[in-house]
């Protein structure tokens, strides 16, 4: 299910970055990128989290930055960027975030499958250790295929 939402044009693996501003850039690009979701959407993302704090770091290592739909999605869409370094978020139980997946959904109910799959990825420790450890896009690919 989730190689119907990644490939080689939506992976990024670095080794390291400065922030959480610029993780979450380099994750929401690609959806910018494909006309998933407008420029706006990013700015949507900046400002909730510091309005509320990081509220996509969903466990520990694990972050899905998104926001609401009417914030510019235009088609339900997901990213993926691996941080080798970690980069801090600002989560005090989950930082250093490895795992960055962006989330675009049209609405609260069509990307259901996605997050069923994705949930059943953040609750394979084994799977999860080894997406972290992805030194390459055709790794990271293979990984989640595997899963």
């Amino acid at each position: 299910m989730l190689t119907d939402w990644i490939n080689e044009n939506n992976i990024s693996v670095i080794n390291h970055i400065e922030d959480w501003q610029e993780a979450v850039q380099l994750a929401v690009q690609p959806l910018i990128d494909v006309g998933a979701v407008e420029n706006r959407y990013l700015q949507a993302i900046y400002d909730m989290h510091r309005e509320i704090g990081p509220y996509y770091v969903l466990g520990e290592g694990i972050a899905m930055p998104h926001a609401r739909p009417e914030e510019g999605v235009i088609y339900t869409a997901l990213s993926l960027v691996i941080v080798s370094d970690g980069v801090e978020f600002g989560s005090e139980d989950n930082d250093p975030v490895y795992i960055i997946f962006a989330l675009a959904a049209v609405d609260s109910h069509s990307h259901i499958e996605m997050i069923a799959s994705l949930s059943h990825l953040f609750c394979d420790d084994g799977a999860v250790k080894k997406l972290r450890g992805c030194q390459s896009k055709q790794e990271a690919l293979l990984a989640i295929r595997q899963f």
